[in-house]
């Protein structure tokens, strides 16, 4: 008789057993909350960790991509966002802002709502002239933490970083990242700028166009998930209008403007094709 019963309870068990999209809903589930409570299973990502993303995505159940994600990478980033804030841990915003614009599913939910409360939680700490570095720091910071593939140099200057001593292609600068967010339709242009206050001008583009993305995915989902999707971009969209870093101009010879000057210039006489 007892392992009979101790059969049944193992098949029982095994039936209960939750699959990689249970997860998946949970986390969703969890996110909908303005105080979303995680699964213990889940690993928590350290600054000093280079496999976030993976190793929770494997907790979840289910292997980790970052170049084309799905659901369970979506969720995987959606834990690192709002329960680890630490955004800048995984490969670059726009994988993640193009799944937060147009994919369908639990887990393209969870990161909309993950990033949307990060976002509504900072946000509202920086509604003002950021004036001086402590300011701008604080700022780049926290865009950091609540953005899905934000640049590190934005994590690195917000940690107390001096610019001058960073690695040139880390640099503020010359920082390959920093000068895409500047370039974004939301920026100031590629050539802003300098030092702290051109990175945090990038900072502040990218936050505009995460939420420009955010409310366009807010079509792709509904009931109480577009609801509180929808509440945390209204306390965004409310402060990001105030946020306002110090304009600062580009110094005599910056790279980044000479090197857009150069692609928006016409064509030599004899460039091109042979006629």
């Amino acid at each position: 008789m007892r392992p009979l019963f101790f059969l049944l309870l193992a098949a029982m068990c095994a039936s209960c057993k939750k699959s990689p999209m249970d997860r998946v809903e949970e986390i969703r589930d969890q996110l909908a909350n303005d105080s979303p409570r995680y699964d213990g299973a889940l690993p928590i990502c350290t600054s000093a960790s280079t496999t976030c993303g993976s190793d929770i995505a494997a907790a979840i159940g289910a292997p980790y991509d970052e170049k084309k994600p799905d659901q369970v990478s979506a969720a995987a980033v959606a834990v690192l966002v709002a329960r680890d804030h630490r955004g800048s841990a995984v490969g670059a915003p726009d994988v993640w802002i193009g799944a937060m614009r147009k994919a369908k599913g639990p887990g393209a939910d969870a990161l909309r709502l993950a990033t949307a409360l990060e976002m509504s939680r900072v946000a509202p700490l920086h509604a003002h002239a950021l004036d001086t570095d402590s300011d701008a720091r604080a700022f780049m910071r926290d865009v950091a933490a609540a953005i899905p593939g934000a640049c590190q140099t934005y994590e690195a200057l917000g940690g107390g970083t001096d610019p001058d001593k960073m690695a040139p292609e880390d640099s503020p600068d010359h920082s390959a990242c920093v000068q895409r967010d500047l370039a974004r339709k939301e920026g100031p242009g590629g050539g802003y700028g300098s030092g702290i206050f051109r990175g945090a001008a990038g900072a502040l583009a990218l936050l505009e166009h995460t939420l420009a993305s955010l409310h366009d995915g807010s079509a792709q989902m509904s009931g109480k998930y577009k609801q509180a999707l929808e509440a945390r971009l209204a306390v965004v969209d409310a402060a990001a209008s105030k946020i306002a870093p110090k304009r600062v101009d580009a110094p005599a010879g910056n790279a980044w403007s000479q090197m857009a000057d150069e692609h928006r210039a016409p064509l030599a006489a004899d460039a091109g094709r042979p006629r």
